[in-house]
């Protein structure tokens, strides 16, 4: 019994650091060195875009954790710079669930018929951060 607590313990500790990438785009061969920008203006040198990126978690998850995972997703993609387009929060919803249980017995007066229900729903702080990958022009 104490491993499977342990066990669930450990899972749910996992799921709740994630960081989601979503990425749609162009691939190159992998880099090392990827520059970081918060504007495309601060871009001095020729590139194309060659995607963009969200990333999503949960607000346990700090923005600097997600902007690691978007750089390492950049190096993989082989883009030579990111430039970050904004960190948004949000809260998420799930749906309300109603759980029901109806019970019926026979009285002296007739038949009793008894119906108990729960309902449950839950918000989850959500963060957002949107980026855009670079290749820079070969001169």
């Amino acid at each position: 019994m104490k491993r499977i607590v342990m066990l669930t313990a450990a899972t749910l500790l996992l799921a709740v650091g994630c960081t989601k990438i979503d990425y749609v785009g162009k691939e190159f061969s992998p880099t090392v060195d990827v520059d970081i920008f918060f504007s495309l203006d601060d871009v001095e040198r020729e590139y194309e875009v060659m995607g963009h990126v969200t990333a999503t978690a949960d607000d346990m998850v700090s923005a600097e954790k997600m902007q690691e995972e978007i750089l390492k997703k950049a190096r993989e993609k082989g883009a030579d710079a990111v430039v970050i387009l904004g960190l948004e929060r949000y809260s998420t919803s799930t749906p309300a669930t109603w759980s029901e249980t109806t019970k019926t017995e026979e009285t002296e007066t007739g038949t009793k018929t008894t119906t108990t229900g729960t309902s449950s729903s839950g918000t989850e702080e959500q963060k957002e951060i949107r980026a855009t990958f670079l290749k820079y022009r070969r001169l």
